[in-house]
């Protein structure tokens, strides 16, 4: 729901620095990232690197570049924690420590958990909940959506290409508007199909041309957020007005409205940027952990509300 549009405006902040931080920048780093590639990533000391690369590393994309500028990157922050100074950032990031392949070992692991409470809750919804409930689809198709949207997030926090942002990106941004989708056919879409139907090729056109321009243009970090900050907003007011519209009428209305309350309160845990405890745990990723718990009470929610509808739809 709402987290996500939070987990985008940092992505997006993040991104901006992309393209050069402090750390980035130091000509130590870039003299150390020349001489290595010139060193190991040409001709017979390719070989030679390609040959000793874990097998597991190579499959998940990790090259002799990518080596380079991690093993340059601790260098750096020797010489600046050598000196007393603060830890730098690299790329719009803080330095990481690699586990295995994992460029960000606590976060790509809180997605994957994240991900994984959304696949038990979907199975769990799909057990308890008919197939004729009312809103049985829609909520099958947010929760397929959201899992997709986890997978990619563990993609991206496992290695960061272009590729791999474009999709954790893109797929976070769906899930946002699937959610305003979702709501829409809550609060009007059960009584007015036609509106539900109008408004979701409205979505489908907002995200198709959202996707193109950042696809086919180009990459614009600025207006990415804007958007997103945008539909996050919709997607907060509308959720948020329905429930207390609701709170009297349908107790578990209740768990709905804590799960968008908890979501922007949680969102300001993205707020703490530190550098990474013992090299692996930031402030992204203990938000990506916090989040784990919310997603199954939201769950829980549109697991009551399915039932609460199907059973008014027997009295009908």
């Amino acid at each position: 729901m709402a987290g996500q549009a939070a987990r985008l405006v940092l992505l997006a902040g993040v991104a901006t620095l992309a393209s050069g931080s402090q750390g980035d920048r130091e000509p130590v780093y870039r003299d150390c990232v020349l001489r290595c590639e010139e060193r190991n990533c040409s001709g017979e000391a390719l070989n030679h690197f390609r040959s000793r690369q874990p097998i597991y590393m190579s499959l998940a994309g990790w090259t002799c570049q990518d080596d380079c500028k991690y093993e340059c990157m601790w260098v750096t922050v020797g010489l600046y924690l050598q000196e007393g100074h603060k830890v730098p950032q690299f790329h719009g990031k803080w330095p990481f420590s690699r586990f295995l392949f994992f460029q960000e070992p606590a976060s790509a692991v809180a997605s994957f958990l994240n991900g994984l409470a959304s696949l038990v809750m979907l199975c769990r919804y799909r057990t308890f909940v008919p197939a004729s409930s009312p809103m049985y689809p829609t909520c099958m198709a947010f929760a397929w959506v959201s899992l997709n949207a986890w997978f990619w997030s563990t993609v991206f926090h496992t290695k960061d290409t272009a590729l791999t942002e474009k999709m954790d990106y893109f797929c976070a941004s769906t899930v946002i508007l699937h959610s305003i989708y979702l709501c829409c056919v809550r609060t009007v879409g059960l009584q007015r199909p036609t509106v539900a139907s109008a408004f979701r090729a409205l979505l489908l056109l907002l995200l198709t041309a959202h996707v193109s321009y950042l696809s086919l243009v180009r990459f614009d970090y600025g207006y990415n957020l804007a958007a997103n900050v945008a539909i996050g907003l919709v997607n907060l007011v509308w959720w948020l007005a329905w429930c207390l519209w609701n709170r009297q009428q349908l107790p578990h209305v209740r768990k709905c409205m804590a799960v968008v309350l908890l979501l922007q309160g949680l969102s300001l845990l993205e707020l703490l940027d530190f550098p990474p405890l013992f090299w692996v745990l930031d402030a992204h990723a203990i938000w990506h952990i916090s989040t784990i718990p919310v997603h199954v009470l939201f769950f829980s929610f549109l697991e009551e509300d399915s039932l609460y509808l199907l059973k008014g739809s027997k009295l009908d």
